[in-house]
């Protein structure tokens, strides 16, 4: 028997409440180990609240991707018009802001199902280049992404409520990248 495929689709002000508690259950699995509670708790109280992504899916220059398989939430990206930090060197103007699967989906084909949508968004930019920023311990999401074609192009810190964590920057080129027959295993 065959699993079913991840069925794509753009989220509605109606997922605010499944984005906030998929977002809050996996956020915590990218940062370091020692993170203290208080300060995920901070981090996700403020940035990953239902009314967080219900003013995020209101701004048209944000588009959330949801993830769904049989009826059931397995991830979702957001992508976001903005310019990638100077220390890039980069005309990127869009953001791979967050890319999220539910661990219970990992290695069924749902990160890449998601990642072909995200590309296909960004390839209809005026520049093509597509950026993210991921925390610089997190192997997993790196590998990922350079399986996709992104490469490390600088770090920032970033706020987790008082601990600073520095990021990789990632930039890809989607004119090299968006290819549907991209092999990634």
């Amino acid at each position: 028997m065959t699993e079913p495929e991840a069925q794509i689709s753009r989220a509605t002000t109606a997922d605010a409440q499944a984005l906030s508690h998929l977002s809050a259950a996996l956020f915590p699995l990218g940062c370091p180990a020692n993170t203290k509670p208080e300060d995920l708790a901070e981090y996700i109280g403020k940035e990953l609240t239902p009314q967080r992504f219900r003013v995020l899916l209101e701004d048209d220059r944000n588009a959330i991707l949801i993830a769904n398989i049989e009826g059931k939430l397995a991830g979702y990206a957001l992508v976001a018009r903005g310019s990638a930090p100077p220390r890039m060197q980069s005309t990127a103007q869009l953001e791979l802001r967050k890319f999220y699967i539910d661990a219970a989906y990992h290695g069924r084909g749902v990160a890449n199902t998601l990642m072909k949508k995200v590309l296909a968004i960004a390839a209809e930019g005026r520049d093509g280049t597509l950026w993210l920023s991921v925390f610089s311990g997190n192997q997993r999401a790196i590998s990922f992404y350079k399986k996709w074609g992104f490469r490390i192009a600088g770090t920032q810190n970033f706020l987790v409520g008082a601990d600073s964590q520095q990021d990789y920057l990632m930039q890809q080129e989607t004119a090299i990248g968006a290819k549907e027959d991209r092999p990634c295993n």
